[in-house]
Protein backbone atom coordinates (compact mmCIF):
# COMPACT_ATOMS: atom_id res chain seq x y z
CA UNK A 1 0.00 0.00 0.00
CA UNK A 2 1.43 3.42 -0.72
CA UNK A 3 0.15 6.37 0.20
CA UNK A 4 1.55 10.39 -0.50
CA UNK A 5 2.24 12.74 2.20
CA UNK A 6 3.62 16.09 0.89
CA UNK A 7 4.86 14.90 -2.17
CA UNK A 8 6.70 11.89 -0.95
CA UNK A 9 5.86 8.08 -1.80
CA UNK A 10 5.84 6.22 1.94
CA UNK A 11 5.31 2.39 1.63
CA UNK A 12 3.03 1.76 4.49
CA UNK A 13 3.50 -2.24 4.40
CA UNK A 14 7.30 -2.91 3.68
CA UNK A 15 7.09 -6.22 4.33
CA UNK A 16 4.50 -6.70 1.45
CA UNK A 17 4.22 -9.14 -1.06
CA UNK A 18 6.79 -8.63 -3.38
CA UNK A 19 4.43 -7.64 -6.61
CA UNK A 20 2.94 -4.88 -4.57
CA UNK A 21 6.85 -3.37 -4.49
CA UNK A 22 7.46 -3.82 -8.15
CA UNK A 23 4.09 -1.96 -8.53
CA UNK A 24 5.22 0.88 -6.71
CA UNK A 25 8.44 0.73 -8.24
CA UNK A 26 6.96 0.26 -11.60
CA UNK A 27 4.83 3.20 -10.90
CA UNK A 28 7.68 5.58 -9.75
CA UNK A 29 10.30 4.31 -12.57
CA UNK A 30 7.25 5.41 -15.51
CA UNK A 31 6.61 8.68 -13.78
CA UNK A 32 9.87 9.61 -14.08
CA UNK A 33 10.27 8.39 -17.81
CA UNK A 34 7.08 10.38 -18.49
CA UNK A 35 9.02 13.88 -16.76
CA UNK A 36 11.65 13.69 -19.17
CA UNK A 37 8.74 14.67 -22.27
CA UNK A 38 8.38 17.80 -20.33
CA UNK A 39 10.28 20.87 -22.43
CA UNK A 40 10.53 24.25 -21.14
CA UNK A 41 7.70 26.24 -21.24
CA UNK A 42 5.30 23.53 -21.61
CA UNK A 43 1.69 24.01 -20.27
CA UNK A 44 0.37 19.93 -19.73
CA UNK A 45 -2.03 18.48 -18.07
CA UNK A 46 -2.38 15.58 -15.58
CA UNK A 47 -5.23 13.74 -14.30
CA UNK A 48 -5.65 12.67 -10.87
CA UNK A 49 -3.93 9.48 -11.60
CA UNK A 50 -1.09 8.85 -8.84
CA UNK A 51 1.33 8.00 -11.70
CA UNK A 52 0.56 10.65 -13.73
CA UNK A 53 0.88 13.38 -10.60
CA UNK A 54 3.68 11.27 -9.56
CA UNK A 55 5.78 13.11 -12.87
CA UNK A 56 5.33 16.60 -10.92
CA UNK A 57 8.28 15.27 -9.08
CA UNK A 58 10.66 14.46 -11.47
CA UNK A 59 10.06 17.74 -14.05
CA UNK A 60 13.48 19.24 -14.65
CA UNK A 61 12.12 21.53 -17.56
CA UNK A 62 11.89 25.06 -16.81
CA UNK A 63 8.83 27.35 -16.67
CA UNK A 64 6.38 24.87 -16.51
CA UNK A 65 2.72 25.49 -15.75
CA UNK A 66 0.64 22.22 -15.05
CA UNK A 67 -3.15 22.54 -14.66
CA UNK A 68 -4.79 19.40 -12.95
CA UNK A 69 -8.31 18.22 -11.27
CA UNK A 70 -6.22 16.56 -8.52
CA UNK A 71 -7.83 18.58 -5.35
CA UNK A 72 -5.42 17.59 -3.06
CA UNK A 73 -2.24 19.03 -5.34
CA UNK A 74 -2.53 21.78 -3.08
CA UNK A 75 -1.17 20.15 -0.17
CA UNK A 76 1.88 18.51 -2.22
CA UNK A 77 4.83 20.32 -0.92
CA UNK A 78 7.30 18.38 -3.02
CA UNK A 79 6.40 20.47 -6.44
CA UNK A 80 9.50 22.25 -7.74
CA UNK A 81 9.59 25.91 -7.85
CA UNK A 82 9.89 25.50 -12.07
CA UNK A 83 6.47 24.41 -12.13
CA UNK A 84 3.53 26.78 -11.82
CA UNK A 85 0.53 24.82 -10.43
CA UNK A 86 -3.55 25.47 -11.56
CA UNK A 87 -6.36 23.69 -10.49
CA UNK A 88 -9.24 23.51 -12.47
CA UNK A 89 -11.94 23.89 -10.08
CA UNK A 90 -15.15 21.92 -9.77
CA UNK A 91 -17.24 19.25 -7.65
CA UNK A 92 -14.98 17.78 -4.79
CA UNK A 93 -15.49 13.66 -4.76
CA UNK A 94 -13.84 12.58 -1.36
CA UNK A 95 -11.54 10.69 -0.12
CA UNK A 96 -9.74 11.06 -3.16
CA UNK A 97 -11.12 14.40 -3.71
CA UNK A 98 -10.84 14.36 -8.06
CA UNK A 99 -12.47 17.80 -9.34
CA UNK A 100 -15.15 17.34 -11.62
CA UNK A 101 -18.33 18.68 -13.60
CA UNK A 102 -19.28 21.40 -15.77
CA UNK A 103 -16.47 24.06 -13.81
CA UNK A 104 -13.65 21.88 -14.18
CA UNK A 105 -14.70 21.08 -18.03
CA UNK A 106 -15.26 24.32 -18.71
CA UNK A 107 -11.53 25.48 -17.55
CA UNK A 108 -10.26 22.71 -19.16
CA UNK A 109 -11.65 23.85 -22.64
CA UNK A 110 -10.02 27.31 -22.27
CA UNK A 111 -6.39 26.26 -23.05
CA UNK A 112 -4.11 24.42 -24.92
CA UNK A 113 -1.73 22.39 -23.68
CA UNK A 114 1.41 21.21 -25.29
CA UNK A 115 0.91 17.35 -23.71
CA UNK A 116 -1.48 15.75 -21.22
CA UNK A 117 -0.36 12.62 -18.79
CA UNK A 118 -3.13 10.74 -17.66
CA UNK A 119 -3.75 7.68 -15.85
CA UNK A 120 -6.34 5.36 -16.17
CA UNK A 121 -8.08 1.95 -14.40
CA UNK A 122 -7.34 0.23 -17.68
CA UNK A 123 -6.17 0.20 -21.22
CA UNK A 124 -7.19 -2.44 -24.02
CA UNK A 125 -6.93 -2.92 -28.27
CA UNK A 126 -11.02 -2.91 -28.22
CA UNK A 127 -12.11 -0.29 -25.56
CA UNK A 128 -9.13 1.95 -25.39
CA UNK A 129 -9.08 4.38 -21.74
CA UNK A 130 -11.70 3.62 -19.35
CA UNK A 131 -11.89 4.60 -15.29
CA UNK A 132 -13.69 3.06 -12.60
CA UNK A 133 -15.60 5.80 -11.91
CA UNK A 134 -18.41 7.72 -13.35
CA UNK A 135 -17.80 11.65 -12.71
CA UNK A 136 -13.65 11.61 -14.00
CA UNK A 137 -14.05 10.27 -17.71
CA UNK A 138 -15.13 13.53 -19.05
CA UNK A 139 -12.56 15.50 -17.47
CA UNK A 140 -10.23 13.20 -18.76
CA UNK A 141 -11.82 12.97 -22.27
CA UNK A 142 -11.07 17.04 -22.49
CA UNK A 143 -7.72 16.73 -21.03
CA UNK A 144 -7.26 14.64 -24.60
CA UNK A 145 -9.01 17.04 -26.83
CA UNK A 146 -7.05 20.22 -25.42
CA UNK A 147 -4.06 19.10 -25.89
CA UNK A 148 -1.56 18.09 -28.59
CA UNK A 149 0.16 15.32 -27.40
CA UNK A 150 -1.37 12.38 -25.30
CA UNK A 151 1.11 10.64 -22.69
CA UNK A 152 -0.87 7.33 -20.91
CA UNK A 153 0.93 6.18 -17.92
CA UNK A 154 -0.16 2.67 -16.91
CA UNK A 155 2.22 -0.17 -15.16
CA UNK A 156 1.13 -3.59 -16.53
CA UNK A 157 -1.15 -4.64 -14.09
CA UNK A 158 -3.99 -2.09 -16.36
CA UNK A 159 -3.06 -3.68 -19.40
CA UNK A 160 -5.64 -5.31 -21.61
CA UNK A 161 -8.04 -4.35 -18.29
CA UNK A 162 -11.37 -2.79 -19.40
CA UNK A 163 -12.97 -0.63 -16.53
CA UNK A 164 -16.77 0.80 -16.63
CA UNK A 165 -16.16 4.62 -17.92
CA UNK A 166 -14.53 5.10 -21.27
CA UNK A 167 -12.41 8.28 -21.62
CA UNK A 168 -10.55 7.84 -24.78
CA UNK A 169 -9.99 5.48 -27.88
CA UNK A 170 -6.46 3.98 -28.61
CA UNK A 171 -5.69 5.40 -31.62
CA UNK A 172 -5.58 8.43 -29.40
CA UNK A 173 -2.59 7.97 -27.48
CA UNK A 174 0.64 8.85 -28.61
CA UNK A 175 2.43 7.35 -26.19
CA UNK A 176 2.12 4.95 -23.46
CA UNK A 177 4.61 4.27 -20.69
CA UNK A 178 4.07 0.87 -18.79
CA UNK A 179 6.85 -2.04 -17.69
CA UNK A 180 7.66 -4.61 -18.81
CA UNK A 181 4.95 -6.92 -17.56
CA UNK A 182 3.77 -6.08 -20.64
CA UNK A 183 4.02 -9.30 -22.98
CA UNK A 184 4.49 -9.19 -26.26
CA UNK A 185 1.07 -9.97 -27.63
CA UNK A 186 -0.31 -7.00 -25.67
CA UNK A 187 2.27 -4.69 -27.61
CA UNK A 188 1.08 -5.77 -31.02
CA UNK A 189 -2.80 -5.84 -30.08
CA UNK A 190 -2.20 -2.28 -28.70
CA UNK A 191 -0.19 -0.97 -31.94
CA UNK A 192 -2.78 -1.99 -34.08
CA UNK A 193 -5.44 -0.51 -32.38
CA UNK A 194 -4.12 2.48 -32.73
CA UNK A 195 -1.12 3.53 -30.21
CA UNK A 196 1.40 5.11 -32.24
CA UNK A 197 4.71 4.28 -29.46
CA UNK A 198 5.35 2.42 -26.53
CA UNK A 199 8.07 2.45 -23.85
CA UNK A 200 8.51 -0.03 -20.74
CA UNK A 201 10.45 0.63 -17.74
CA UNK A 202 12.24 -1.98 -15.95
CA UNK A 203 11.14 -1.25 -12.41
CA UNK A 204 14.61 -2.51 -11.12
CA UNK A 205 16.28 0.08 -13.15
CA UNK A 206 16.01 4.43 -14.01
CA UNK A 207 16.34 3.25 -17.64
CA UNK A 208 13.68 2.73 -19.97
CA UNK A 209 13.84 0.62 -23.54
CA UNK A 210 11.44 1.40 -26.57
CA UNK A 211 9.45 -1.84 -27.29
CA UNK A 212 7.39 -0.38 -30.11
CA UNK A 213 6.84 2.57 -32.43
Amino acid sequence: MLTREYGTAKLLNPMGRPSGSRQIRAITAISRLAAGYVEDGDLILINTSATAIGVLDHIEAEDVTCMTNMGKAVLLDGIRPNVSLLLTGGEVHPPRSPLTGAAAINSIAKVTAAKCFLGCTGISAEYGLTSATAPEPAVNAMMLERSKYHVVLADSSKIGVTSSFQLGLADEVDLLITDTGITDDQVTRLSEAGVKKILRVDPSMPSASLLNN
